[in-house]
């Protein structure tokens, strides 16, 4: 196992195209890290600079004590788990899994041994004398996984690894490699473009965006207190709610004063901060299930937004409803007993404390930490 570490590393492209600009991280030994963004934000770019595959351009990565900047990527003692597995067809499970143990020549008996302890580990036992066509596109995942685990590296790397499977097979295959990361404690940095995925599995999530990291936190601090309007609409689905709008003086107090006559109270622990936007744009920032709520409709003095149903989502448990304000969508998250009809005006009830401020300008988080 190894710690990874990135000191200021770029990564740049003929034409001046800047991949990865100035990323800083500790991966530290035996995380389960995630590096999360839309597509072409540069994560896949920098897991590739782990494993290798593509050049540093400036800057230093250290896998354990020893930069790699120059090693190739057969002596980094990595092993890269690709979105279309990879497999070489006319090789059985076994063979897959052995091959690389072989080129490496590994002495027969512990190849034999690892790949059966890689095997048990994946339940893939009764697959070993199968080719890969003969298998399901989860069975293959995990024979690549299993490639990857009988060379016992210190650092597994997962370049989107669920992407090609449906998605109840992507569920269980979360919580298998989330479990696989348990039983090895190997430091494991992990790629996806989903923030379900990212939230469900990462221990720490960086957060991604035109090369940049945005926010390196864990799950549920990154979704308390996103650091921009970015994190915070791109962490969360469905996705947080923004509405544009001022901060005016009320009663002694301050009021977010927004779009189709919305009067929400500023909470007390956003007051002073708030104070220095007083007449001044901001963005106003509302997870769904901070609207419309069970917890936020037993508020007695609870403020509301009027506003048209225009569509009804049920999910099951919970139903996601599209409301209409001025010419702004927003979404409510409620339970799923709750009736609304579409074509009709409804007033949710609002949860102000666990609203969001924004600077127009930018985009950074503003009130309390």
């Amino acid at each position: 196992m190894a710690n990874v570490s990135f000191d200021r590393v770029e990564k740049v492209y003929p034409g001046n195209i800047k991949a990865v600009a100035n990323f800083n991280l500790d991966v530290r030994d035996g995380e389960f890290v995630v590096l999360v963004g839309p597509s072409g934000c540069g994560k896949t770019t920098t897991l590739r600079m782990v494993a290798g595959l593509e050049e540093i351009s400036s800057g230093e990565i250290r896998i354990g004590d020893r930069v790699v900047n120059n090693v190739p990527p057969k002596d980094r003692n990595i092993a890269m788990v690709f979105q279309n597995y990879a497999l070489y067809p006319h090789m059985t499970v076994w063979e897959n899994m052995a091959f690389g143990l072989k080129l490496r020549k590994v002495p027969k008996k512990e190849i034999e041994a690892r790949v059966k302890d890689a095997a048990a580990i994946l339940g893939i036992g009764e697959l070993l004398d199968r080719r890969p066509k003969a298998l399901s596109g989860g069975q293959r995942q995990r024979v690549a996984v299993g490639r990857a685990i009988v060379r016992k590296p210190a650092v597994f790397l997962f370049d989107e690894p669920l992407s090609n499977l449906h998605a109840k097979m992507r569920v269980q295959m979360r919580v298998e490699i989330s479990r696989l990361h348990q039983q090895l404690g190997t430091t494991m940095i992990y790629v996806t473009h989903d923030q379900i995925e990212a939230m469900t599995m990462g221990e720490r999530i960086v957060v991604m965006k035109d090369g940049r990291i945005q926010q390196v936190d864990d799950p549920i601090s990154l979704y308390d207190r996103p650091a921009n309007r970015f994190v915070a609409g791109f962490i969360g689905m469905p996705p947080m709610n923004f509405f544009a709008g001022h901060v005016r003086m009320s009663q002694g107090g301050l009021l977010f004063d927004g779009v189709g006559g919305m009067r929400l109270p500023i909470p007390e622990q956003d007051m002073a901060a708030l104070a220095a936007f007083r007449d001044r744009p901001v963005i106003l920032g509302l997870r769904p299930e901070d609207i419309g709520s069970a917890a936020a409709e037993q508020l007695p003095d609870a403020p509301r937004i009027r506003a048209a149903v225009e569509v009804v989502e049920p999910m099951g448990s919970e139903s996601y409803i599209y409301f209409r304000l001025a010419d702004t969508t927003f979404i409510s998250r409620v339970d799923a007993h709750r009736k609304f009809k579409v074509g009709h005006t409804a007033a949710p009830a609002v949860f102000v404390e666990k609203a969001h401020f924004f600077d127009p300008a930018t985009e950074t988080r503003i009130g309390s930490p």
